[in-house]
């Protein structure tokens, strides 16, 4: 049997107690230096957001950046200082403040109103672009009603408003409160039908929905039933020209024309006045 001699296990565990310590203070230390980066780290920390909310309250709370010029580009039916009142924007306010997008939100709730663009110019300077609607059409409809080249109904007809423009009937007032697409496309296609006709000179007075595959045109000067059915408008308004041009001098004798079927139109002629 071996014997180690005690002097040896004495000395081995001076050793190892003497790695152990080692490891422990180099443990200790490293926590130390840690707590002490984090200590620094979050001083740091607070100090920076002290530092920028100082930053901040001096932004927004400086003079420098109150609003003193408000700008409305582009109105015309709807007033600057209405804009102004609608958008709550106040001399004095801080530029900071001032939320474009929801400024863009109230403006657009306006009737006339079609596109509108807030902008800050710093430092002082808040400017307000407005694209209103334009009338492309009157819809009668017990009231008028105007009618924008998007298809929509968005203001009423005021008394003394500019009512000068085709008068679209035929339309039933349940159509007119959905609001749909499909009635929005219907009336995109009949302005565009009377925009073809007034191009060339060939001013309208009324534009009749008679049936959803069927429109009526009455000119300014012609005083002619113009049925012109759905679709091909270019080539049913040649068609048109060429039988008023045979026919020229003596409109008067027409009641109608039909230009719904195809390659042909239909004349009907007035009745002939008993002497």
């Amino acid at each position: 049997m071996n014997v180690i001699p005690l002097r040896v296990h004495r000395k081995d565990n001076r050793r190892r107690r003497a790695r152990d310590w080692r490891l422990y203070r180099w443990i200790g230390g490293a926590v130390v230096c840690a707590g002490a980066i984090a200590l620094v780290i979050h001083m740091e920390r607070a100090r920076i957001k002290a530092t920028l909310a100082d930053a901040a309250a001096f932004v927004f709370n400086n003079s420098y950046f109150s609003v003193r010029e408000i700008q409305v580009r582009g109105g015309d039916k709807v007033g600057g200082s209405e804009i102004v009142a609608i958008t709550g924007l106040k001399h004095g306010m801080n530029l900071w403040n001032v939320d474009a997008v929801a400024i863009e939100k109230k403006v657009l709730r306006h009737p006339w109103v079609r596109h509108v663009l807030v902008r800050r110019e710093f430092p002082r300077r808040v400017v307000i672009d407005v694209e209103e609607r334009r009338p492309s059409a009157v819809v009668a409809l017990g009231k008028l009603y105007y009618v924008d080249a998007d298809g929509l109904l968005f203001s009423e007809v005021g008394e003394g408003e500019k009512n000068d423009f085709p008068l679209l009937t035929g339309l039933r007032a349940d159509e007119l409160a959905s609001s749909g697409p499909e009635l929005r496309r219907r009336l995109q296609q009949a302005m565009r039908l009377g925009e073809l006709m007034q191009r060339d000179g060939r001013p309208l007075s009324e534009i009749h929905f008679e049936a959803p595959d069927q429109i009526v045109l009455y000119g300014s000067g012609l005083p002619i039933a113009l049925h012109m059915g759905w679709g091909d408008w270019q080539e049913k308004i040649q068609r048109l020209d060429r039988v008023l041009a045979l026919w020229k001098g003596h409109e008067e004798r027409l009641a109608s024309l039909d230009m719904s079927f195809r390659d042909q139109v239909v004349a009907r002629l007035r009745r002939a006045k008993q002497s």
